[in-house]
């Protein structure tokens, strides 16, 4: 609002300037004592705007526009040359709005004021000096007055950013090479208006009027070559824009909350988004794997979140002078084969949304539906359907990558595996659907149990294995105990009856026991998890070579009288 305000401010300094000089000029209020009509006006007016609508070169000039002011000056005197170079001004600035699908060169309607009145009181300057050339021929007119003209723009333009950026102090704002190619238009204008207003005066202003009418259709038909060529660039562009969007869309498959994020990135470079909401449509049900958490946001701060969010009442004021809006709610459902996986609501200030936006919104939707869809397939085939834990598949392929890592690096890892003791009787006494349960409440305890880093899959039937990385065979054995203290304080009650779960582990670790595969270390921790069972279950075994095993309350006897091997000295 406060830089609204300075606009205006500006705006209606350069008026009342303008209304001043023109009280203060007598001679240049009609030149030739033709009284001006309104139809004339207004036909002098349509033909500068039209002729200003070809800005090539940008800027807040007048551009070809001041090719009609020479004539108007010699018709109807300069405070009406002013009048028609302010009103054209703007009616060219409207022109250019509806155009221009880039919206790069429209600015607020205070900034077109005062460009406006720029314009106008430097066009009556210029006719000032034209009128007091009078004697002089209409080429030397028009370059003096085109450079004063020019002079007067470019003064009143420094002054007004001066005025509106409060940079009383300091060096002034420079006038660029590219503001000074735009006023070069706008001098050339008013050479060549100068000719065709020499012309006219031999000739006539009926023989001329049609040239003059040609060349400012001449610059609209240009104009409009631009604007055609801007938009297919912009097309261009949003393609190439969609493109990477779905490349990125479809190739982001780090997880749904990387998902939701990617999705988030994507729709804020192609619409004003204030309010991001990524809800998943999957419910839970029994046997199926569930997405948590089911929903993602994002505010203003473009920080995503877990949870939903609470969007403000109305949009933010904008600066400037802006009609108050309402947020405009943008929602489209992630549909993939008849089923809807998501949802995907936008909360965007309608003021701020270009044009060919929401279209290319919706031309995104196949590819975030796309995304998830992958992502929930590929969740299904990583995690087993009743526990949602790792499957064996992504066990076998983390201790080949782990054991690598532990032979090239010299670093440990160990492996739990585990077996819910008595389980087929669970299943004899309470049925299918209690071991299911049971199973579901032993993954949730390991899962609760483990450390972050630790890798847990479901190994078969009701055994689990862990692997642990960076972690030896004493340490393996105490996070065994763990889990075990962990599955036997679970407290199952399936329909009126307490079913009670305990658990036996093997550990093995590496490089503690030589290995040369390793699948080798699963057979290890195997054999000690068959050693737990056989000596009473509920218990945590360390295999140690050579049918030696270790418990949590230390070495056990050794069949035979046999000696514990020391571990091999691999590294070191």
């Amino acid at each position: 609002m406060q830089q609204a305000l300075k606009s205006w401010g500006i705006a209606g300094a350069i008026l009342a300037a303008l209304v001043i000089a023109a009280l203060l000029i007598a001679d240049v209020g009609v030149a030739d004592s033709h009284q001006p009509s309104t139809l004339e006006v207004g036909l002098w007016i349509a033909v500068a705007a039209v002729a200003a609508v070809h800005r090539p070169l940008g800027g807040a000039a007048f551009g070809l526009g001041t090719l009609v002011l020479p004539a108007v000056i010699v018709r109807l005197g300069g405070l009406v040359a002013a009048l028609v170079a302010a009103l054209a001004r703007l009616l060219a600035s409207m022109l250019w709005r509806f155009a221009d699908r880039r919206r790069k060169a429209i600015r607020g309607v205070g900034a077109e004021v005062a460009a406006a009145a720029i314009v106008a009181l430097a066009t009556l300057l210029a006719a000032v000096v034209w009128s007091r050339l009078a004697t002089a021929s209409f080429a030397w007119r028009g370059l003096v007055a085109a450079t004063v003209y020019v002079a007067t723009f470019a003064a009143l333009a420094v002054l007004g950013s001066r005025i509106r950026h409060s940079a009383w102090r300091g060096v002034w704002p420079r006038f660029t090479l590219s503001d000074l190619a735009a006023l070069t238009l706008d001098a050339a204008g008013w050479l060549l208006g100068a000719l065709l207003a020499d012309a006219a005066a031999t000739l006539g202003w009926p023989r001329v009027a049609p040239i003059l009418l040609a060349l400012a259709l001449l610059a609209a038909e240009a104009a409009r070559n631009a604007f055609a060529r801007g938009a297919s660039d912009v097309r261009v562009d949003d393609f190439e824009r969609l493109q990477r969007a779905h490349e990125r869309i479809l190739g982001e498959t780090s997880g749904m909350g990387s998902i939701a994020q990617q999705i988030f990135i994507e729709c804020s470079n192609i619409l004003p988004v204030e309010w991001y909401q990524f809800e998943l449509a999957v419910g839970e049900e029994s046997g199926q794997l569930e997405f948590e958490p089911g929903s993602w946001w994002a505010g203003p701060s473009g920080v995503l979140e877990e949870g939903r969010p609470q969007p403000a009442t109305r949009p933010r004021m904008l600066p400037g002078v802006h009609r108050r809006a309402s947020w405009r709610i943008l929602e489209q459902s992630l549909v993939v084969e008849g089923e809807a996986l998501a949802t995907v609501r936008l909360w965007c200030d309608p003021r701020r949304i270009d044009d060919g936006a929401e279209e290319l919104f919706s031309t995104l939707v196949p590819q975030m539906a796309s995304s998830v869809h992958r992502a929930r397939l590929d969740r299904e085939a990583r995690l087993d359907p009743l526990t949602g834990v790792p499957v064996r598949r992504i066990l076998d392929s983390g201790i080949q990558r782990a054991y690598r890592r532990c032979c090239e690096e010299g670093r440990s890892m160990g492996v739990i595996m585990c077996d819910v003791d008595h389980f087929k009787n669970v299943n004899d006494t309470y049925g299918h659907a209690a071991g299911d349960e049971a199973l579901i409440c032993v993954a949730r305890a390991l899962e609760g149990a483990r450390r972050e880093n630790d890798l847990l899959a479901r190994y078969g039937g009701e055994e689990f294995t862990l692997l642990l990385e960076d972690t030896d065979g004493e340490e393996s054995l105490q996070l065994a105990e763990r889990l075990r203290r962990a599955v036997e304080s679970i407290d199952l009650v399936y329909e009126g009856q307490r079913i009670v779960l305990n658990l036996s582990a093997g550990v093995a670790a590496f490089p503690e026991l030589h290995i040369k595969t390793a699948s080798e270390l699963l057979l290890l921790a195997d054999e000690a998890l068959y050693e737990a069972k056989e000596s009473g279950r509920n218990r945590c075994l360390l295999y140690g070579g050579r049918g030696a095993f270790q418990s949590i309350a230390g070495p056990m006897p050794v069949a035979g009288n046999v000696p514990l091997k020391p571990p091999p000295r691999i590294f070191g």
